[in-house]
């Protein structure tokens, strides 16, 4: 089954009902050697993290299950206050696991985790865990 025209049809409808988010990792140096809750520059300097904006919508997590997100996944990460329902980047639509937060206007969230709907070879949607 060709899901191109699925993928269509969602990224449409995050787009209409959603708002842009930017993903972003951390610098890894930035982490002083034998003290890594410590750093000795910004982790969050623009020119040593990777950033994707992607539009999502924003759920709480008691919603989350209703939408398929798995029961055990709820359980493992219990400080997740709530989940953005992603569309596949146009960047780097396989590569959401390298980041670390998401920024949402003012506001930036650790990920806690990072599931995706993905019948056949396609990404539907991602399912964006974070933390307040």
């Amino acid at each position: 089954m060709d899901y191109a025209a699925r993928l269509a049809k969602v990224k449409a409808r995050i787009r209409a009902k959603g708002r842009q988010i930017t993903l972003s990792t951390l610098d890894p140096d930035s982490a002083i050697e034998g003290k890594p809750w410590r750093s000795a520059t910004n982790p969050r300097d623009p020119e040593n993290t990777i950033r994707t904006t992607i539009s999502a919508v924003n759920i709480p997590l008691s919603s989350a299950s209703s939408l398929g997100i798995r029961s055990e996944t709820i359980e493992l990460y219990k400080n997740t206050k709530s989940v953005f329902i992603a569309e596949p980047g146009e960047d780097t639509p396989e590569d959401f696991d390298q980041y670390h937060v998401v920024i949402d206007g003012d506001q930036e969230s650790k990920i806690s985790f990072i599931e995706k709907l993905k019948p056949a070879d396609t990404t539907l949607l991602y399912y964006i865990g974070v933390e307040s």
